[in-house]
């Protein structure tokens, strides 16, 4: 199972970086590629996304859960979806630990492990890692952003 990690500050306390990271219709932009949000309860929601891995587009309706809470520390979630399309699957399992860094600011470390299986599982775990550090960078970028915009 691939593993993916990626680490960067936030000019913003945890707690304001939590409840923003608690916030799946504030983060679904952050994601490339998606498309859609809809929360089903407090801990369960689904995303629609779509993104192009090497010479395949695929489109994941994912079911994402929050598995593990520490405020404002530790969040843990687990994501399953389809591309009935391409007959793929996609499993991921994100962790994310939060911890201050000088005066109102954040380090935001995130971890994800990453499992796919049927079409999308053959373009190679060489393409699948350039195009997963690419994404995992802009979803930095975009929640860096996004938290430090002025209101």
């Amino acid at each position: 199972m691939p593993v993916f990690e990626e680490e960067f500050t936030v000019s913003a306390a945890p707690d304001t970086v939590w409840d923003f990271l608690l916030d799946p219709t504030r983060v679904a932009p952050c994601l490339p590629g998606c498309e859609s949000v809809e929360l089903e309860d407090a801990t369960t929601y689904k995303v629609r996304l779509t993104v192009k891995v090497g010479f395949l587009s695929t489109t994941q309706s994912l079911k994402v859960e929050l598995v593990e809470l520490d405020r404002p520390r530790h969040l843990v979630s687990v994501a399953r979806g389809d591309d009935r399309k391409l007959a793929s699957q996609v499993e991921v399992r994100n962790t994310l630990d939060l911890a201050p860094a000088g005066p109102g600011a954040t380090a935001v470390r995130y971890r994800s492990e990453v499992r796919v299986l049927g079409r999308l599982g053959s373009v190679g775990d060489a393409v699948m890692k350039v195009k997963a550090k690419q994404l995992a960078g802009d979803f930095a970028a975009n929640v860096r952003a996004a938290i430090e915009r002025p209101a």
